[in-house]
């Protein structure tokens, strides 16, 4: 339980970094792997995003400034248009 909840907090820091207006988001472990699904305004309309994700990598974001940066420029392109 953790787990999930550390990689939950972890995206929601992201997230807040990346200033968006508004969004809502879903984390979870699959067995192909983990998922982030993100739904934000893009260009005036709401969108949904889905971009695989490294459960470790995140964790581990909470307390490596660097990792988080790069995972924020990871995303960013995803969540351009919902950005200020």
């Amino acid at each position: 339980m953790t787990e999930i909840l550390d990689a939950r907090a972890a995206v929601e820091r992201i997230l807040d970094e990346c200033a968006l207006p508004a969004y809502l988001f879903t984390v979870e472990p699959k067995t192909s792997g983990w998922t982030l699904t993100i739904d934000c305004p893009v260009d005036g309309a709401w969108r949904n995003v889905v971009l695989p994700v490294d459960g470790s990598e995140l964790r581990a974001s909470l307390h490596d400034a660097a990792l988080r940066q790069k995972l924020r420029r990871e995303w960013q392109p995803h969540l351009a248009g919902g950005l200020p």
